[in-house]
């Protein structure tokens, strides 16, 4: 099984036109639909730091 993605803007009719390569001629495929989220980065900083069990404990002396 070949893997391709795609990446698409679904418009405000709700309708998603994919191009696909030539080699895709008449052969059946399944799409799934995945949103990208670009909150990624603002959620990772939310969360970051907020485990207090992965604190460093101090390392004493050599």
């Amino acid at each position: 099984m070949q893997t391709i993605t795609l990446n698409s803007h679904i418009g405000s009719d709700g309708l998603l036109q994919l191009k696909l390569p030539e080699e895709l001629k008449n052969q059946n495929v399944t799409v799934i639909i995945r949103p990208q989220t670009t909150e990624w980065l603002s959620i990772l900083h939310k969360t970051a730091g907020n485990i207090p069990d992965l604190e460093r404990p101090p390392q004493g002396e050599l």
